[in-house]
């Protein structure tokens, strides 16, 4: 009896020396949680995006005690933004730093962002975006199964094209403006004159280039970061579309991380949002700068016509759409916005 007694003692000892040989590794392998974070912006150090992305790599980093790693994926490396969006929503990809263009085919409610001129200026789009209306929105998108986290700047969007600089509605008749695979977009340069030309993002210089089309719209950072001064001359300060982005997440792998990670997570993006904001504020007026400087001309624009057939003509178009077929209360939200002091 003594003997078996011994001998179970020593096979358990065994098992336990070998457990706990094995645990380190083990432990450090269940502990790590790797997220991809993707966005389609450039590769600059010093864009705001990427200095927001990579304030965010190190919160998270840090707060999590190494316990998360976060792979940041510039430059479209995961595919555009309607593509990582995709990714986000199925589970591929973990996170993204997406711009509004393709939110409103996962969220109707998204497009209320793309209206034009539904921002009068920088402030009333953050009290918009930070308040209820920017929250009932955010939450539409657990429907999807992404989860919203916060929104950031991509400041507000501008012309540039090689005909003539646009000083207001008429000088827009017959130029062939690229824009995002967004319908609101679509219709709305369609409505001021010109000819809407949805276009992936990779393939904009190049047209811009031959001629392809006259003219694009962008922020002045992505202005600046992809070269468009080389092969645009005329640079006009519409501010026609303001341009949100949102760190968004996989609603399924976020809700499965413990409440401590989900924590460091969402409030590092709202931060790293902050910090995005801060930084483009001062990058737009530095980039006016430097765009004179290559050579474009820059001018101010007289927005009165435009401001005119936006309210008239493209906001009651996408009444129902926002309003997820009640015209009625897609009005209420518009107006909501609007009217936010």
């Amino acid at each position: 009896m003594a003997r078996k007694l011994i001998a179970v003692v020593a096979v358990l000892a065994l098992v336990m020396g070998m457990a706990i040989f094995m645990a380190p590794d083990n432990a450090m392998a269940a502990k790590e949680i790797v997220v991809k974070l993707a966005h389609n912006g450039n590769t600059i150090p010093e864009d705001p995006q990427n200095i927001a992305v990579y304030a965010f790599k190190k919160m998270v980093e840090e707060r999590s005690g190494g316990a998360i790693r976060v792979d940041v994926y510039p430059a479209a490396q995961l595919g555009d933004a309607r593509t990582i969006v995709e990714g986000v929503q199925m589970g591929t990809i973990e996170m993204g730093d997406i711009e509004n263009g393709p939110m409103g085919r996962f969220v109707p409610e998204a497009m209320l962002w793309d209206l034009p001129f539904i921002f009068r200026d920088i402030d009333h789009a953050h009290t918009v975006l930070d308040g209820d209306v920017g929250q009932f929105v955010q939450k539409k998108y657990d429907e999807v199964g992404i989860r919203h986290l916060a929104y950031n700047d991509g400041g507000f969007r501008y012309f540039t094209n090689n005909l003539r600089p646009i000083n207001s509605m008429v000088d827009m008749k017959g130029m062939k403006i690229r824009v995002m695979e967004s319908k609101v977009m679509i219709d709305t340069i369609n409505a001021f004159g010109a000819s809407a030309i949805p276009m992936a993002f990779g393939e904009l210089y190049t047209a811009l280039q031959q001629g392809v089309v006259d003219g694009q719209e962008n922020p002045m950072n992505l202005i600046f970061s992809q070269r468009f001064y080389e092969v645009q001359k005329y640079l006009s300060l519409s501010g026609h579309f303001y341009y949100p982005r949102q760190y968004i997440a996989n609603l399924a792998w976020f809700s499965n991380l413990s409440e401590e990670h989900q924590k460091v997570i969402a409030e590092a993006a709202k931060e790293a949002c902050d910090i995005q904001r801060e930084e483009l504020a001062k990058y737009e007026i530095e980039m006016v700068k430097v765009l004179k400087e290559k050579g474009m001309e820059i001018n101010e624009v007289d927005k009165t016509e435009f401001l005119k057939t936006a309210q008239e003509n493209i906001y009651p178009a996408y009444y129902e759409t926002l309003g997820s077929g009640n015209a009625e209360y897609g009005k209420e939200l518009v107006e909501s916005v609007v009217n936010t002091k």
